[in-house]
């Protein structure tokens, strides 16, 4: 039998950012999310993929450990969100599955949108302990016609209220018109909507 493998390459422009300001991004939560949808309306110029970024915040030094984009297309993989990219790279720079695993160390994501149905579950098992969203599902179905999938009403209270796991703050709408902006930009432009059972276009 032989092998397979999945791999997911982050686009040369992302891969190559490493300066400062990427990785001491601030420690508000408006100026961490200013680099997620700066980095969101960048996949969209660059026509790498869709109009959604996610970035790891280390806590305790403020650090930028994880920023990813959404490459479903450009990877082939439906997993590939922006959120499960970053999400991904912070477990691989941790050397853990579990960003909660060690005590001293606190992650916080910050998503220029809103998590879908699949990275609900993502993050409900990576570790980090705090969630930051610009827009909202009802903001990327508008004005993209993305399909965010069938989420409890009451998500957030589910991640922050749960006692099975370490609780995860969940913190909306920052930033909320500048990602809905990169989402209009990227419908406008007439990129794909890449739905399951559509053809892309």
């Amino acid at each position: 039998m032989h092998s397979v493998s999945a791999a997911i390459e982050l686009p040369p422009w992302l891969a190559g950012l490493s300066g400062g300001e990427l990785l001491q991004p601030g420690t508000s939560d408006e100026a961490r999310m200013e680099l997620a949808i700066r980095l969101a309306r960048q996949n969209v110029v660059e026509g790498t993929g869709g109009p959604f970024a996610a970035v790891v915040i280390e806590e305790n030094s403020g650090t930028c450990v994880a920023a990813g984009v959404n490459l479903v297309v450009a990877a082939g993989l439906s997993i590939a969100h922006a959120e499960a990219v970053s999400i991904m790279l912070a477990q691989r720079q941790a050397g853990t599955f579990d960003l909660a695993g060690d005590p001293a160390r606190t992650y916080s994501l910050y998503a220029s949108g809103q998590p879908c149905v699949m990275c609900f579950g993502i993050l409900w098992w990576s570790g980090v302990s705090k969630l930051v969203c610009g827009a909202r599902a009802v903001d990327i179905e508008q004005l993209t016609g993305f399909r965010e999938g069938p989420l409890p009403n009451d998500w957030p209270a589910l991640l922050s209220g749960r006692t099975e796991l370490p609780a995860l703050e969940v913190v909306q709408d920052v930033l909320r018109q500048q990602a809905c902006e990169v989402l209009r930009a990227y419908s406008e432009a007439g990129h794909p909507v890449y739905n399951p059972g559509s053809t892309g276009d």
